[in-house]
């Protein structure tokens, strides 16, 4: 796998965010033995694009930093409504398979981030009071937060 990115990671975060619709989209590189360096990318509908290097250097840059790197083959993106979700049952409701559209595309960035770097991106529900967040890390389950409360997404 080559060296973890910068440029990369913000292009992908860029990507999600747009594809998908999320509110927003993090990335905290973890190269592992991947090699390059730690650092934390965060890209906001309608912002900038936050990066927090190792040292703790904070950065702001314009959403269209890293527009110009080539991004390989990226995983099915689509926007999505927003779902109903009821966090004291741990449920999400809405378009059908749509969960797991976006935990692919999620678990599919983190893939090509490289390293153990992991993604994680926040969606609107039909609850306002309750965001959708969806994070994942290569070779781990995906993990679906509502509000404060923490799930494994099951595999179909």
């Amino acid at each position: 796998m080559p060296p973890v990115d910068l440029d990369r990671s913000i292009a992908l975060a860029r990507e999600l965010l747009h594809q998908t619709g999320a509110v927003q989209v993090s990335i905290l590189q973890d190269p592992g033995e991947d090699g390059g360096e730690p650092a934390a990318v965060r890209a906001v509908r309608l912002g900038g694009i936050q990066v927090v290097d190792a040292d703790g250097t904070e950065r702001e840059l314009p959403h269209s930093a890293a527009s110009d790197v080539v991004l390989p083959m990226l995983p099915e993106m689509k926007q999505l409504p927003a779902m109903d979700v009821d966090a004291a049952q741990g449920q999400v409701t809405g378009t059908i398979g749509g969960l797991h559209l976006l935990a692919d595309a999620i678990s599919g960035i983190a893939l090509l981030v490289g390293g153990r770097s992991v993604v994680a991106a926040d969606y609107e529900t039909t609850n306002p009071e309750i965001p959708l967040g969806i994070a994942a890390r290569p070779g781990e389950p995906v993990v679906v937060l509502l509000g404060d409360d923490e799930f494994v997404l099951e595999t179909p």
